[in-house]
């Protein structure tokens, strides 16, 4: 069975524009049309020149007006041998003057392909990047944490960029000069059918060359895309790093990852070199010994044949033989290039197998809207491990735990313990391979994932700032929320005195992840962020871990204020925040090993106590 070529696969997407494709298909066929008929006018040149008797009448009569000719081109001929010259220097000029439109014709229809052709290759790219996307941002967060997200970004980036290039080069001008080819041979084949059947032999030769240099390229450029994905990570992890590398003299060490990195995508891209760099002359020696050859047989018929031929046809034959030859360079490029796309296009096509959320446009969710929360969660025997860690002990292993309405629950234990992966399983952004999760008696793998996670806010340990104004970072998901309430939610997370102070207030425009911002101000627009939600269960992932010591108190009293008749859970490493929650549960290696207040804790549990003493203790240092 042959393979699949992913590249015409994702070419199927052009045709949605079938309109503009067909302006750019006639456009090639003036451009092409427009060749070959100057072609077919270097017989009455050469017979002009070389024929002292002929005039151009005689000309056009003896090869359009022939009896063997259809009835219409005799016709036409007949129509037209009035109006042409007799004298021989003006038939010369009216020709070139023939040509001289024909030329302008041609380029009129060139600039008409490649208008539409590039038009066209441009949306089919902003299609496949809208799609590759869509797919990513509804794909479960289990895929980015387990693959990274670089290599995905290259594949919208680098990957899509690939393919624009070789969208551009299947309709644009490499397709005009394969046309052109085209209408050379066809006329080759009108002056002389004997040798242009002999020139066509030697194509099978010529494409078995092409497909062994395009097999290579192929595997060495996927190989290279993926290096690049690598290397956008590397890019992203030490420029986004770039305060901390410097504080730490760290300099020389990021510099040499890169270099490894780098000449890592140097090696794979130097692996399509010779393909590349062979392809193209070893097809145009065989076009070039191809034509020498015809070019001998043509010399033979005209000196040595006991039926001698007109050389001056064998001269156009040759000619336009040779045009169609030139044709054969363009089609070499256009072959790589397509070789080097299909190996993007089948990491592009990858993704659109990610599988996605319910909530996704593709996928219809009839479940049932999941009520407020009003009674209590509970966690049944719930097991989670990270596909790409199979190896390794699971994440959440077999935890049991009911946490009734209302009541704030602290999660600490060593890192690596399951804390953050626990919760991450309550909002849905991991699934759990074993056990169910219960808000209220109801399974939330069966509600509406949408209206599970309207319930939920969220502020993580990192200070997720996104491009656009101070209102828009603290509505984010919420567009249609009223200035009013945006204000009473940085107020009540103690943001509104330092945003006041900035020059534009609620419209400052903040840049690439809240720059201009200290951290404790990052994280203050975050718990705004959540309190604007007004959810039913509020999860802390180590909120307050960046906020400075002056501003911890009324933060810390703004969230015990708003957790009020809401189920909340904290996992915190400040010995203040677990002291103020009603139960504390201790995790260790992905299991709840004790639970209890503090005070219970500190009797039960030398994990907590070892805890208390070292690392809850010196955070609250």
């Amino acid at each position: 069975m042959a393979k699949r070529n992913d590249f015409w696969v994702s070419a199927k997407i052009l045709l949605r524009y079938k309109r503009q494709l067909a302006v750019a298909f006639v456009g090639v066929v003036i451009s092409s049309g427009c060749f070959g008929a100057g072609l077919s006018l270097s017989l009455p040149i050469l017979q002009l020149f070389f024929r002292d008797q002929q005039t151009l009448p005689q000309i056009v009569n003896h090869y359009l007006g022939d009896p063997s000719r259809p009835l219409w081109l005799q016709q036409f001929a007949a129509n037209l041998v009035p109006y042409l010259p007799e004298d021989p220097f003006r038939g010369f000029a009216l020709t070139m003057l023939v040509l001289g439109v024909l030329t302008l014709v041609g380029s009129a229809g060139r600039y008409l392909h490649e208008f539409f052709a590039i038009t066209v290759a441009y949306r089919g790219a902003m299609i496949w990047r809208d799609r590759l996307f869509c797919r990513l941002i509804y794909a479960p967060v289990v895929h980015t944490l387990s693959f990274g997200a670089a290599d995905y970004q290259s594949r919208i980036v680098v990957d899509c960029h690939v393919l624009v290039r070789s969208y551009q080069a299947i309709l644009g001008r490499s397709v005009t000069q394969i046309a052109q080819g085209a209408a050379a041979l066809g006329v080759a084949f009108i002056f002389s059918p004997a040798l242009s059947l002999l020139a066509a032999l030697g194509a099978p030769i010529i494409f078995i060359l092409l497909n062994r240099f395009g097999r290579v390229i192929r595997r060495a450029s996927r190989r290279a895309l993926t290096e690049i994905g690598r290397l956008l990570g590397d890019l992203k992890e030490s420029l986004g790093a770039l305060p901390v590398v410097k504080a730490h003299s760290a300099e020389g060490y990021e510099r040499r990852g890169f270099r490894r990195i780098n000449k890592a995508v140097f090696r794979e891209q130097m692996g399509m070199r010779r393909a590349r760099a062979l392809a193209s002359p070893v097809v145009e020696t065989v076009t070039a010994w191809g034509i020498f050859g015809i070019a001998v047989v043509a010399a033979w018929f005209v000196f040595r044949s006991k039926n001698p031929v007109n050389p001056e046809v064998l001269f156009a034959t040759v000619g336009s033989l040779i045009a169609a030859g030139l044709s054969i360079k363009p089609l070499t490029t256009l072959h790589n290039d397509l070789k080097e796309a299909d190996a993007a296009a089948t990491r592009m096509l990858e993704v659109l197998r990610i599988p996605v959320e319910p909530i996704a446009p593709e996928i219809r969710n009839s479940h049932a809207a999941l009520p407020r929360h009003h009674h209590d969660i509970r966690f049944q025997t719930v097991r989670f491990r990270y596909p790409a860690r199979d190896h390794d002990a699971p994440a959440v292993d077999g935890v049991d735990l009911v946490v009734p309405f209302g009541q704030t629950t602290a999660i600490v234990g060593p890192n690596g313990s399951g804390k953050s992966t626990l919760l991450s399983l309550l909002p849905r952004l991991l699934e759990p391979q074993e056990g169910r999760i219960f808000i209220d008696g109801v399974d939330v793998a069966t509600v509406n994932l949408r209206s599970l996670r309207g319930q939920i806010a969220l502020v993580s340990q990192q200070s997720v700032i996104f491009s656009g104004t101070i209102a828009d970072n603290i509505a984010y998901g919420r567009r249609h929320e009223s200035r009013d309430r945006v204000i009473a939610a940085a107020q009540a997370a103690f943001a509104d005195e330092f945003i006041r102070q900035l020059p534009l207030g609620y419209d400052t425009m903040l840049g690439e992840e809240g720059s201009g911002l200290s951290g404790g101000q990052r994280q203050r627009l975050c718990i705004a962020r959540a309190i604007l939600r007004d959810p039913a269960i509020l999860i802390l992932d180590e909120a307050t871990s960046q906020i400075d010591a002056d501003s911890e108190a009324k933060i810390s009293q703004a969230i015990r204020h708003f957790r009020r008749g809401r189920t909340t859970f904290i996992i915190a490493h400040r010995l203040s925040t677990v002291i103020d929650a009603d139960v504390i549960l201790v995790m260790d290696r992905g299991r709840v090993v004790a639970q209890g207040t503090h005070t219970q804790l500190l009797e039960s549990s030398p994990l907590y106590r070892n805890l208390a003493q070292n690392q809850l203790q010196a955070s609250a240092v």
